[in-house]
């Protein structure tokens, strides 16, 4: 009994050490796994952290990106990477910037951006980017940027790829233009004024004709210029000023017709036409005209649509239609591999001819009218009356367009003195009798009874002496006396409101040249009856361009009505401003003025020729300091077909009689409307 007791408590005891041994065990094992867990859980939570610092810097980088903050992309980059791509620490991202500055990059878009784990500390984002030149956008392209997260640093890994996704290493970007041909400045005849001559230029891309040690290439150099017929030096040359980009083209020169122009690839040289401005009539034309050059730094930064190759208009209705005239270049931005061929076009623009501008100008006219004033400082526009058309509208002394250069600097050839203001002298006298006339003040066959050359109680002079002077006397000899006592008969404010309401003073031309309203007054105003006297005949304090003067006069071409000016042909009818003056007092005043050109004795015979109906009206302004300028409006009385004024500046100097008068420079014109143009 004992024995069976005593075996049982054994065997409890045995169940007993087995089960707390177990349990042991359990315990043990339950550490283990808490601690396997607790370590995994760490692990995760560290790697969820770094990816999110991976994203983070993902989005950092492409908002730089998208900027064009380009310094910010590259502050921390792995150095044995630049190494291999040439670049330092010091500035990594200017392959990155001078590549995108030559591609006139103006903004960036960023999409879809992407992070993904590659193992240790090892990430990578990727994101497509659309990006937006002068050429156009160059497409979903699309990047992958591999870089390291360590101690919370990102270090992006470098590869050329991250200036365009397919950029190898010893490529290098090119941008080929051809075509751009800018439209042409035509006169009412189709002869062109402004138009495109084409050239083919050498280019050489430096980097290939480099050594791997980057010194010149001889051999290569003496194979080019042979073939292209080009000095080495000048090949060297462009080799030297391009050293910190020696993957851009360099223009060595304009082939000649003798020259080889075929386009061979691999010799690191490239044949590009060149559309290059002419000016058939040279300085006559180009006050007017105007001029082109090459788009430079501001031009680009005020209009995102040009690059640093463009040519945009400068001066004249170059630059006012220079958007109508700018053709686009067919443009191909290309990734050229290390021989010179063409790996990949990531853009192209299609070929656009610029718009073709045709003016109301008869070149011939412009050219004869020109001509007639020999350098002379001064003015003259031709117009046709019926339809307001301006035929010539010239300015001298000029310069000559293509090289910006003039036989007469001393006189400002760079002034557009058709848009200038002048005093228009006695030549005004016509608009003064017509006012006279409509108000029933001035009777034409009335005599005025003048003594002497000086009227003392305003202090007007006048250069004749007649003691009965009429309407038609004091038209042929240009009396001041006479239109200032006649305009006192009107009065102040009835004188200036026929100019403001008729006359077009005061009046928007709307006319495509830069130029001031024509003004009688400083002040808008008619101060007192000294002004109003000196306004009679011209002087005081009016302001009149050539283009305003023939304006305002043609209402003696039309029938008492003015028609205003156009420059450009369209279909347009011209504005009109009707009943001016009466039909019979044109009548009175142009039958006045045929004197002054058919009389031996008129002021303006120079004019005369035998046959031909011409009626004119001369003046001469006071500049002050006893300086004068000398005028001349014509009228074409056998066929109506043109009106003018020619304005020359500094007749009389000190006193002293310096350069011609105005009826002499205008003879040449004169006579080819006369003889040729009325026949056309």
């Amino acid at each position: 009994m004992n024995d069976d007791l005593k075996s049982e408590k054994q065997g409890i005891g045995a169940k007993i050490k087995k089960i707390q041994h177990k349990k042991r065990w359990i315990l043990g094992g339950s550490i283990a796994v808490v601690a396997i867990a607790t370590g995994l859980g760490a692990f995760y939570y560290y790697n969820q952290t770094q990816a999110g610092q991976a994203r983070q810097f993902a989005h950092t980088y492409t908002d730089n990106f998208a900027q064009k903050k380009y310094s910010n992309l590259l502050k921390h980059t792995d150095k044995a990477s630049l190494e291999e791509y040439g670049l330092t620490t010091k500035d990594p991202s200017a392959k990155m910037k001078t590549s995108f500055d030559y591609l006139g990059v103006k903004s960036i878009k960023v999409k879809d951006v992407k992070t993904s784990f590659k193992g240790v500390n090892r990430y990578q984002m990727t994101y497509n980017a659309d990006l937006k030149t002068p050429a156009g956008t160059i497409k979903n392209q699309h990047y992958v940027v591999n870089f390291t997260i360590n101690k919370k640093q990102a270090t992006v890994i470098y590869n050329s790829n991250l200036i365009l996704p397919t950029l190898g290493k010893d490529d290098h970007l090119n941008i080929a233009k051809d075509g751009g041909q800018r439209g042409q400045i035509l006169d009412r005849n189709d002869k062109v004024l402004a138009g495109t001559k084409v050239t083919k230029e050498l280019k050489i891309v430096p980097q290939y004709f480099l050594n791997n040690d980057k010194s010149i290439n001889q051999d290569q150099v003496d194979k080019v210029a042979k073939k292209y017929n080009v000095a080495a030096d000048e090949i060297i040359k462009g080799i030297n000023e391009y050293s910190e980009h020696p993957d851009w083209a360099y223009t060595v020169k304009t082939l000649g017709d003798d020259d080889y122009q075929k386009d061979d690839d691999g010799d690191g040289a490239s044949i590009q036409e060149s559309y290059d401005r002419e000016y058939p009539l040279g300085a006559a034309a180009s006050l007017l005209i105007g001029y082109t050059s090459t788009a430079n730094a501001d031009d680009v930064a005020k209009d995102s649509t040009l690059s640093g190759n463009d040519i945009v208009g400068r001066a004249g209705l170059e630059s006012t239609y220079d958007k109508q005239l700018r053709g686009k270049e067919a443009t191909k931005y290309q990734i050229m591999n290390q021989k010179g061929e063409v790996k990949k076009t990531v853009l192209y623009q299609k070929f656009q001819k610029g718009e073709n501008l045709k003016l109301t100008i008869d070149a011939d006219v412009q050219k004869a009218t020109y001509d007639g004033f020999n350098n002379v400082p001064g003015s003259a526009v031709i117009q046709a009356p019926k339809t307001g058309e301006l035929l010539a509208v010239v300015s001298t002394p000029s310069y000559d367009p293509t090289t910006l250069s003039s036989d007469n600097n001393a006189d400002y050839p760079f002034m557009a003195r058709f848009a200038k203001g002048y005093a228009p002298a006695s030549t005004f006298k016509q608009v003064s009798a017509a006012i006279g006339l409509s108000k029933g003040t001035l009777n034409p066959e009335e005599i005025f009874h003048i003594e002497g050359t000086k009227w003392a109680p305003y202090n007007v002079t006048r250069v004749n002496s007649d003691t009965e002077v009429n309407l038609k006397t004091a038209l042929q000899h240009s009396d001041n006396v006479y239109f200032a006592q006649q305009m006192l008969k009107v009065g102040r404010d009835a004188f200036q409101k026929e100019l403001t309401d008729k006359f077009t003073f005061g009046r928007d031309y709307k006319l495509p040249i830069t130029m001031k309203k024509a003004s009688f007054s400083n002040t808008g105003n008619l101060e007192d009856d000294k002004q109003l006297v000196d306004s009679a005949y011209g002087q005081a304090q009016m302001s009149v361009n050539p283009i305003e003067m023939v304006t305002m006069f043609n209402f003696l071409d039309n029938d008492g009505s003015i028609v205003m000016p156009k420059l450009v042909l369209d279909d347009k009818d011209p504005v009109v401003i009707k009943d001016v003056a009466k039909s019979d007092d044109v009548k009175t005043i142009l039958d006045d003025e045929v004197g002054i050109v058919s009389d031996a004795t008129g002021y303006a015979h120079g004019l005369y020729n035998e046959g031909y109906k011409l009626a004119a009206k001369t003046g001469t302004a006071e500049t002050g300091n006893n300086n004068q300028n000398a005028l001349v409006s014509i009228h074409d009385l056998q066929n109506n077909k043109f009106t003018g004024i020619f304005v020359v500046e500094d007749s009389v100097v000190n006193g002293n009689n310096k350069n011609p008068q105005a009826d002499v420079v205008a003879k040449n014109a004169v006579d080819y409307l006369e003889n040729t143009f009325v026949n056309k």
